[in-house]
């Protein structure tokens, strides 16, 4: 062996120059797959089991006919006819608001309403079929005949013409009367909503009728203009009398003036002075005015003077002063009659101002208990238009509560002319048809799981293990069966390799020593034929692969690396420490793997050993068992036709 560090010669037999450095070495090709499993063998495993699935298939198929002998019971259809009836829009007892009408279904809610459960059961207790409910279900459908009103309802008799005939008809009768019974059950709900509505706002009308008759005693009103004008009509009469009242006293008042003047000329002292005077005048006549009686004459008229003046004078002398004489006595009491007439005028001027006065503040007051008063009746008015309209709502409810017409009419009647017995052969051929596939899905299951606990494996998945694309594959064996490939696996392959690097180094790990002398054996016959010399094959890893056997023909086998034009290097493991060196100068190696599980297995058990001292794998070498069967032999060609592919 070499020491550490030994160059290997080159193709044309002179010492190679060093190495490359790492990063000028070309990168080792890849093979990716997704899955580690070649599907197409699977499927080829598949297929050439065929008469297992046929088998399979007729058995399951057999079964299943069997199955739908049993359980098929044959039945007697008919339809009934539906057309959908629209809710009437002339049922309105005014013409303020919406008026009441049960709901307008849609298609799929009335098409729910067909297979109600009411119905049915009112069908089966007046038919009498002894059907139960939860038989009846499955012997019933419903349906749309698209854009039209009409529905159809059928029935899958299972007992024969007669029943489907009654039971029909009676169905088709009852899920009229149900939806008749759906709307009087809505117009009653909303008949206790709309009384309940109705009483309460008759109960709002009253109070408010007490609230406004409440509001009329307190504030004096009776409503309307009419008491308005009534009022101002008052408030007119009182100005005029006020008017009267104020001539009537202001006339009083200068007719008492008059008389007040009047009788202060009818005093009792100006007539005693006219007889003082006509007395001083007789004394005059006889008497000088010196004589005492003319002097206390003269006296007695100064001082009736005084007394006049003084009177005259005088505001306040009472009337009384002034009588005495019959017309001071009548101007008196016209004066005293005068006064009580001026008193009553002046009281009742007082009153009347007084009632104006009242009569004003209360017109006043008119605008605000009359916008009050408006407010209440409006509220009752408002009211009471409610109370109208619910009532109106309440007579329409009271009109669908007591006959609605319902969502359906029967539009074609049960014909017995229209009955379809069901077929007798539907059930088996499709339980038949299911079961085939069942049994070929089986099977074909059953199949694949042979097949995937074979242990024959594809160069596909020999490929996907060693994630390096395939070099060659070789058929197992040896002898002269096998002798063509390897001529042309030698010729078109290996020698072409050989001539581009010297030295080429095969892992033979994976592989079984018996397969692995077939394929030394096999391809030394083919360098013989072409080569003029053994070509030498150095094994790193010398084990008793040869032990008490000749070595091939055609290959100088040695475990001592020596300079040369070309050579092949062996290894089933690890060299010796002292010489695991030389593996580190390698440029390519390839992995000789067996078509079978365990060696796939066992490459992947040291896989981590050539990963961490040889350089990436260039190849997958493939020795692969012959094909039995025509379809097994179509999925190796296809597999080996992918695997080049993706190489």
């Amino acid at each position: 062996m070499s020491p550490p560090g030994l160059q290997l010669p080159g193709a044309d037999g002179t010492e190679s120059a060093a190495p490359p450095p790492a990063s000028a070495t070309p990168p080792a090709p890849k093979f990716r797959f997704p899955i580690a499993v070649d599907p197409i063998r699977l499927l080829a495993g598949i297929l050439n089991r065929w008469p297992w699935i046929l088998v399979g298939m007729i058995v399951f198929g057999v079964i299943g006919a069997f199955v739908g002998k049993l359980i098929t019971h044959q039945t007697f259809s008919l339809s009934v006819a539906l057309i959908k009836r629209r809710v009437p829009q002339n049922v309105q007892t005014s013409e303020i608001g919406q008026s009441f009408r049960p709901a307008d279904l849609n298609d799929s809610t009335l098409l729910a309403t067909l297979l109600s459960g009411e119905p049915l059961d009112l069908a089966l207790q007046k038919s009498g079929n002894n059907l139960s409910p939860s038989q009846i279900s499955s012997h019933v459908e419903a349906s749309q005949l698209d854009t039209t009103d009409i529905f159809y309802i059928t029935y899958h008799s299972p007992i024969g013409v007669n029943d489907a005939l009654r039971f029909t008809g009676i169905w088709a009768t009852e899920i009229c009367e149900y939806t008749k019974r759906l709307q009087q059950t809505e117009a009653r709900g909303v008949l206790v909503l709309l009384a309940k509505e109705v009483a309460g706002l008759e109960k709002q009308i009253d109070e408010t009728n007490q609230e406004i008759l409440a509001f009329c005693q307190k504030n004096d009103f009776v409503g309307g203009e009419s008491q308005v004008a009534a009022v101002l009509s008052q408030l007119s009469q009182i100005d005029l009398q006020l008017e009267d009242a104020r001539t009537s006293e202001k006339a009083l008042q200068a007719k008492l003036a008059n008389l007040d003047e009047q009788i202060r000329h009818q005093s009792p002292l100006e007539l005693r002075m006219r007889e003082a005077r006509e007395e001083l005048a007789n004394l005059r006549s006889t008497y000088t005015d010196e004589n005492p009686l003319v002097q206390a004459k003269i006296e007695s008229i100064r001082y009736l003077e005084g007394q006049l003046t003084d009177l005259g004078d005088g505001q306040n002398v009472p009337l009384d002063a002034f009588t005495g004489t019959s017309l001071g006595n009548q101007l008196y009491l016209d004066i005293v009659a005068a006064r009580n007439d001026l008193i009553q005028a002046t009281s009742r001027i007082q009153s009347l101002e007084a009632l104006r006065a009242k009569t004003s503040q209360r017109l006043a007051e008119f605008p605000a208990i009359i916008s009050n008063y408006d407010a209440l009746r409006k509220k009752r008015d408002s009211r009471i238009q409610e109370l109208t309209l619910m009532s109106n709502r309440r007579k329409e409810a009271e009109i669908f509560a007591t006959g609605s017409p319902g969502y359906w009419q029967i539009f074609q009647p049960p014909d017995a002319r229209k009955i379809i017995p069901s077929s007798r052969l539907k059930k088996p051929l499709l339980l038949g048809g299911a079961g085939s596939l069942a049994g070929a899905g089986f099977t074909m299951a059953l199949c694949l799981l042979f097949t995937h606990r074979s242990t024959r494996r594809s160069a596909l998945e020999c490929c996907a293990t060693t994630r390096a694309p395939l070099f060659y594959a070789l058929p197992q064996g040896a002898g002269e069966a096998v002798s063509a490939d390897y001529q042309d696996f030698w010729l078109a392959n290996l020698s072409r390799a050989l001539s581009r690097r010297g030295t080429l180094l095969i892992w033979t790990d994976a592989v079984d020593p018996a397969t692995e002398r077939d394929f030394w054996r096999s391809l030394g016959r083919a360098m013989k034929d072409d080569a003029s010399e053994p070509i030498p094959v150095v094994d790193f890893t010398p084990d008793s692969l040869w032990s008490g056997q000749a070595a091939p023909e055609g290959l100088l086998w040695t475990s001592e690396l020596s300079e040369g034009s070309v050579k092949l290097l062996r290894a089933s493991g690890l060299p010796a420490l002292p010489d695991r060196d030389i593996l580190t100068e390698l440029e390519g190696w390839l992995a000789l793997i067996r078509g079978d599980k365990h060696s796939l297995r066992d490459y992947q058990e040291t896989a981590h050993l050539a990963t961490a001292y040889l350089p990436p794998c260039q190849g997958t070498l493939v020795i692969l068992e012959p094909a039995k069967g025509l379809f097994r032999v179509l999925a190796d060609k296809l597999s080996l036709l992918v695997t080049r592919q993706l190489s």
